[in-house]
């Protein structure tokens, strides 16, 4: 069912329109820049909320991506299905013109290839490329978004919902360009998940064992973080 599930995401639900954007998505090195400007924008101008919400993402993301996906990777070792699946579309984000950030790639026409070269629709400009290589199981991608949305969830309530559709877009779009298995962002979902709760409980222990010592100004005005 897995097999078949990533066939119908990567091969028969579709359009340019998605190649274009879910490519964007997945491509981490095209947004990772500006979420970075975002939280150091949010450090230095951001309350006392936001600066521990973004201090527990921080958490949250070195437990998922640090701890839980790298030792799951290297234990199961299961290849990508861009190294295995015969007929496998691998979606890539355009590239940028030169001197502009890699962003831009958004406006270009996605790289679509296939890396074994059988089973192959018929196709003006077909691209028979190289297989990715790298470790699938679970999708890093999805541990540490899903991570993040755990945790906006938890100190915003429903003003934090408002990034579960993007982690789960990041998620889906993992399956859509090829990188993963679904069940491998199952696994990556369930994994940011506990690791956004657990990041909080730490964090939450923490405060409440030294915030009244160590930032007793603080403490009095937030003696819980939420």
């Amino acid at each position: 069912m897995d097999q078949q599930l990533q066939i119908l995401i990567n091969r028969e639900w579709i359009a340019p329109w998605a190649d274009r954007v879910l490519a964007f998505l997945s491509n981490y090195g095209a947004w990772a820049p500006w979420l970075l400007l975002l939280v150091v924008l949010g450090v230095i101008f951001g309350d006392f909320k936001l600066r521990t919400a973004l201090l527990t993402i921080g958490l949250a993301v070195g437990l998922c991506d640090g701890i839980g996906v790298n030792i799951l990777k290297h234990a199961v070792a299961r290849p990508r299905p861009s190294q295995v699946e015969p007929g496998v579309r691998y979606v890539e984000m355009g590239l940028a013109p030169a001197h502009c950030p890699k962003i831009v790639g958004i406006l270009s026409d996605p790289k679509v290839s296939y890396p074994h070269g059988t089973n192959l629709p018929e196709m003006p400009g077909l691209l028979l490329a190289d297989a990715p290589t790298g470790r699938s199981f679970p999708s890093g991608h999805a541990a540490n978004n899903m991570a993040v949305a755990t945790v906006l969830i938890l100190f915003y309530r429903r003003g934090g919902w408002f990034y579960l559709p993007i982690a789960l877009s990041i998620s889906y779009a993992r399956i859509y360009t090829g990188s993963h298995w679904p069940l491998d962002v199952a696994a990556g979902i369930l994994l940011g998940i506990i690791g956004g709760r657990a990041a909080f409980w730490i964090i939450q222990s923490l405060w409440r064992l030294w915030g009244k010592r160590f930032f007793p100004a603080q403490f009095a005005t937030h003696p819980e973080l939420i």
